[in-house]
């Protein structure tokens, strides 16, 4: 298992490596974060792309344009995507994420009722056959 983060070149892929993009709301108040506990629960052959900066809120414009088309690579790479929406989270980008790859058969959304646009999101994953689950222990088969 590795981990690739915005500020590393993203990898070549080797055939027997399964790529994770960790997309959703950012926890950095939280002492571990939901990605580390994906991380650590996963199997030896995945790769995990995290986006997470805690730099982002004073990256320039060229730092941001440069962070965002490093996302957008690792979005298309991504063998899955694992979408996570905090109960107490508005995660604008991340429902921009979840737009973009809906029809893409990436998504793995774990959406708890407390989110505010639960009814959203589990009304387009019903219609897209869009498996959604309430935490994250419920995907730890997938990693």
């Amino acid at each position: 298992m590795r981990v690739f983060t915005a500020k590393d070149k993203l990898p070549v892929k080797n055939e027997d490596e399964t790529f994770c993009f960790l997309a959703g709301s950012i926890d950095f108040k939280e002492s571990t974060s939901w990605r580390d506990t994906i991380i650590k629960g996963s199997s030896k052959n995945t790769i995990f792309f995290d986006p997470t900066r805690e730099d982002h809120d004073t990256l320039d414009n060229q730092e941001m344009v440069c962070h965002i088309h490093w996302e957008l690579e690792a979005l298309e790479l991504a063998d899955m995507i694992i979408l996570n929406f905090l109960p107490e989270a508005k995660s604008p980008i991340s429902l921009v994420e979840f737009g973009l790859y809906m029809k893409s058969n990436k998504l793995i959304v774990v959406c708890p009722k407390e989110f505010y646009q639960y009814r959203y999101v589990s009304t387009i994953c019903d219609r897209y056959n869009t498996s959604i689950y309430h935490n994250l222990q419920e995907v730890f088969k997938y990693v």
